[in-house]
């Protein structure tokens, strides 16, 4: 019994020992103080799924148990903490920010130290730098404030340090070259900066470095000559570090496995040869458009590793893609996007066998789909748009059981595809064939082997009802079917995507309402302009707290617009409900949509007044209440939307003056306040929208003279101010306006507004005797000045002539007098000149046949006189109504036999010659008398002065004479 106790007692023994053996270290009672008193100061912070599992786990005695904390086995001490909750870092709401409280740092045996991808922000406390075991550090992704510590050069023991986006800005200490054990160091991402980087020099056991977004204020020669000591460096990231040449130490850094040198101001040739790299796996030189070469030199060297390879965006010019891209047999990487790359895509790339991504978008590639395409088995992204692409989709695409992205759209793909041709299980998530020249067919009863994300079927020439097989896809985000046949209603299944989020059905024939029962509580972006809807707005059923964009014009909706839109779409930034059938006013709860970015309340019946809390938008920049029936003033404080850069109040009944305070709305682009009741004169403070490009106060009841301070408006191109009661002459100096002198527009297009939406401003304008309304980027190219319908007087200034690029003039019924400008004949765009209803004179120059694109010349009912010019254009102007109500005008197509101009003996200065005051200056007098005296001088005084021109001049009179006599004599 005995004996049996005392194995028994044995057994126990060994099994406590063997459980003690096994149970992990129980915790430090000082590190666990410290670790509930950090999480403590962020409970209210920490709102994000990882967050919420420190708040869970962080709970008991043991905190080496806790979820993210690492503790030693010998002393129970906490060595590691990796607290990464992805807490709101990409918030741009400084009040979420929370300051790092220095009580961590008492870990003092803390090795493995992961802060990253939360919201700190402030100063790194320096008690931070007394953890002197420290091994690893990442402060990435955080707000941190100030320039990098010169401290942080105290932790000797640091082989990590990751800084990425955390926030340092300024000067980068050298005392990181203390941190002799460094293997990872990464600076990018932030706002750095650096004179001289040899301190690396001695971080001699540097494996990764990263750089990136750091202003290098250095010599290549310095660059090369830091970078020839990292004999073990495999990382090296120099993205948009301001660099002009290629570091050409580079070749000699034999152990690189990924390089990165994107974003970067390389101004050389694209460089000879990289050398061979015999362990290079990745390679980006994207986003460097001042690098020229030809493309195929950078792959002379021998990469046998190369998987990744990142050349896009470099505005490479009438290239091809080089065959020897086939020697690369490893890659499965290859993006060429977003250059001019032209030709046909080589037959080499069909020996890149294990491509998994292929992004040969945006260039200018021709010919067909190569039919190795197909035979990609590993192909998992495929992007051929916007292209120059021709012939049918190869059907082995479809074929492609790894295929997730297939983006065809932009090219000129032509014939019929059938989406039944995927037949066999695919995991193809997006799939955008939009504008092209095919016909898809879509089979009522199909049902497709994958799960979209994205379909893109634009101007398909799709036809019928929406296709049923969309109902079956539930995990559906974006769907543009735009520009196609479609018809009927739109189904309410639609609303059982839950995921939807991008809906594009606009320029298709649907009709009838929009269900009530329709759920797009998810949707972003609704685009259902263009078609044959009507009913009352389906505003309340498409609530959605995400919603940005609806865009509902063009349609037969009625009704009014509901009251508190202003609290359903709290979210929208682009807002139209434009050419509809609405009535009634506009809600003044409209002023609540603080994001509102475009709204196009356009052609509809609206009255009443604009509300003055729309002056509360503060984001806007585009907004359109033309043609309509407002009425009353427009808002005095309507300059508080000083953000605006178009305003388009045209064809309502809105009086009074302008208000003073849209003077604050400088970056102005296009004012189109047309037709309305406006009274007053011109504001002179007009001239200071340096941006203006369209300008047009037409068709209302502006008095007084026209301001000569337009022409300082450099961006100007359009200036209608027809039909008003302006009075005055011409200012001289609108032959001065800059943007319509060179010939050419040079306006960039802006017609994108801040959230990426395409916003189509449209403007009328009158062109060759016809009222005409141009949109988007066609707007941007006409150029048109119209004067006409006023009380203008006097000349036409030739400075006018100086406007190369003009293509419309109309200055006519008005009170014009004296000739048409000889200098018209160097408009040399033009193409509308309407002169009518004036009182001009004089004969029409021969000049304007230097006009070779005129197609439009109107001079009707003035006193002109002469034969009209024949050839040229005017050979073109065969209706006789054109030339009408001038007596003394003859020739083709008038049947006027009169047409003598009278002639006078006395000198008289033209119009040409009169000042802005309507006055001949004092300089003309002096240069008409100096004419005279050097004229008569110059005879006369040689005679004086001269005895023997003086004698032969006499004799010349004398045989003059002499002869006269004897003719006389002979005829009598």
């Amino acid at each position: 019994m005995e004996k049996l106790c005392v194995i028994l007692c044995f057994f126990i023994v060994i099994t406590c020992s063997s459980l003690c053996a096994t149970c992990y270290p129980s915790c430090f009672p000082h590190d666990r103080d410290v670790l509930l008193a950090f999480k403590n100061e962020y409970d209210d912070y920490m709102d994000s799924d990882i967050a919420k599992q420190y708040k869970e786990s962080w709970r008991g005695f043991n905190c080496c148990d806790w979820y993210g904390v690492q503790c030693t086995q010998q002393s129970s001490h906490v060595i590691g903490l990796n607290f990464f909750t992805k807490n709101s870092w990409s918030s741009e709401n400084p009040s979420i920010y929370k300051t790092l409280i220095p009580v961590l740092f008492q870990l003092r045996h803390m090795e493995y130290l992961d802060l990253s991808f939360n919201s700190f922000s402030g100063p790194l406390p320096k008690e931070l730098f007394g953890l002197q075991k420290l091994r690893y550090l990442d402060l990435s992704l955080n707000h941190f404030e100030g320039e990098i510590p010169m401290d942080i050069g105290s932790l000797h023991t640091l082989t990590d340090l990751d800084l990425l986006y955390s926030g340092f800005q300024g000067r980068v200490p050298w005392q990181l070259g203390n941190l002799s054990h460094l293997q990872v160091l990464d600076l990018s991402g932030n706002g750095l900066y650096s004179s001289s980087l040899r301190w690396i020099e001695k971080l001699q056991e540097l494996k990764y470095l990263y750089l990136s977004d750091m202003l290098l204020n250095m010599t290549s020669q310095e660059l090369d000559a830091v970078l020839s000591h990292l004999y073990l460096l495999q990382h090296l990231g120099l993205s948009n570090c301001s660099l002009t040449i290629i570091p050409n130490a580079i070749q000699n850094l034999t152990s690189i496995s990924h390089l990165f040198l994107d974003d970067n101001e390389f101004s050389s040739t694209m460089p000879l040869c990289l050398g061979n790299m015999p362990y290079l796996q990745e390679l980006s030189l994207s986003y460097n458009t001042k690098l020229s070469g030809d493309i195929g030199q950078i792959f002379c060297g021998k990469w046998p590793k190369l998987t990744r390879f990142y050349l896009s965006n470099m505005n490479i010019t009438s290239w091809s893609i080089p065959l020897s891209i086939g020697q690369l047999s490893s890659l499965t990487y290859l993006y060429l996007s977003y250059n001019k790359l032209s030709g046909n895509i080589p037959l080499s790339i069909g020996q890149l066998s294990s491509l998994v991504e292929l992004d040969l978008s945006h260039n200018e590639l021709s010919g067909n789909i190569p039919l190795f395409i197909g035979q990609l088995s590993s192909l998992e992204h495929l992007d051929l748009s916007y292209n120059e692409l021709t012939g049918i989709i190869p059907l082995s695409i479809s074929q492609l059981s790894s295929l997730t992205h297939l983006h065809l759209s932009s090219n000129n793909l032509r014939g019929h595809f059938s989406l039944g041709a995927f037949k066999s299980p695919s995991k193809l998530n997006d799939l955008v064939l939009s504008y092209n020249k095919l016909s898809v067919q879509i089979d009522p009863e199909w049902i497709p082997p994958f799960s979209l994300y994205t379909l893109g079927l634009a101007s398909c020439n799709i036809a019928g009802i929406l296709p049923p097989f969309l109902s079956t896809q539930y995990e559906l985000q974006d769907l543009d079917l735009s520009q196609n046949n479609l018809y009927g209603n739109i189904p309410s299944w639609l609303g059982g995507l839950p995921y939807l989020q991008y809906l594009n059905l606009s320029y298709n024939n649907l009709q009838g309402q929009i269900p009530f029962t329709l759920n797009m509580s998810s949707f972003y972006n609704v685009d259902l302009h263009n078609n044959m809807l009507s009913g009352f707005l389906p505003i309340p059923s498409i609530v959605s707290p995400n919603l940005q964009l609806l865009d509902l014009s063009e349609n037969g909706f009625t009704g009014v617009i509901p009251i508190p839109i202003g609290t359903l779409l709290l979210g929208i930034q682009f807002l139209s409900l434009s050419a509809n059938y609405l009535s009634g006013g506009i809600p003044s709860s409209i002023g609540l949509l603080q994001r509102l970015d475009v709204l196009d309340l356009s052609k509809n019946r609206l009255c009443g007044q604009i509300p003055s809390s729309l002056t509360n938008c503060s984001s806007l920049t585009r907004l359109n209440l033309g043609n309509n029936y407002l009425i009353g003033y427009i808002p005095t404080q309507i300059g508080m939307i000083s953000s605006l850069q178009t305003l388009q109040l045209n064809g309502n009944m809105l009086k009074g003056n302008f208000p003073s305070s849209l003077q604050n709305c400088s970056g102005l682009q296009i004012l189109d306040v047309g037709g309305n009741l406006l009274v007053g004169n011109i504001p002179l403070w007009l001239a200071q929208f340096s941006y203006l490009m369209i300008l047009v106060l037409r068709s209302n009841d502006l008095h007084g003279n026209i301001p000569n301070q337009l022409s300082n408006l450099s961006n100007l191109h359009v200036l209608d101010i027809s039909g008003n009661n302006l009075t005055g002459a011409i200012p001289p100096k609108l032959g001065k306006l800059k943007a319509i002198m060179d010939a050419e527009v040079k306006i960039s297009n802006s017609s994108h507004d801040n959230s990426g939406y395409y916003y189509k401003a449209g403007v009328q304008v009158r062109n060759k005797g016809l009222d005409q309304v141009y949109v988007s980027s066609i707007l941007l190219l006409i150029t048109c000045i119209d004067l006409s319908r006023n009380q203008l007087s006097n000349g036409i200034p030739s400075t006018i002539g100086s406007l190369k690029g003009l293509h419309t003039l109309n200055l006519s019924g008005n009170s014009l007098t004296g000739k048409i400008p000889i200098t018209f004949g160097m408009l040399e765009q033009l193409e509308s000149l309407d002169l009518s209803n004036n009182e001009l004179k004089g004969e029409i120059p021969s000049q304007l046949l230097n006009l070779s694109f005129m197609s439009s010349f109107i001079v009707s009912n003035n006193t002109l006189c002469g034969r009209i010019p024949t050839g040229g254009q005017f050979a073109t102007f065969i209706d006789p109504a054109y030339f009408f109500g001038n007596p003394s005008l003859c020739g083709f197509p008038l049947d006027n036999k009169t047409c003598k101009c009278g002639t006078t003996n006395h000198i008289k200065p033209t119009q040409e010659d009169v000042d802005e005051r309507g006055e001949i200056p004092w300089h003309w007098y002096v240069e008409w008398m100096t004419s005279f005296a050097a004229g008569f001088w110059g005879v006369f005084g040689i005679l004086i002065f001269k005895k023997c021109w003086r004698r032969r001049y006499i004799q010349v009179l004398d045989e003059v004479a002499i002869i006269f006599l004897d003719r006389i004599r002979d005829i009598r």
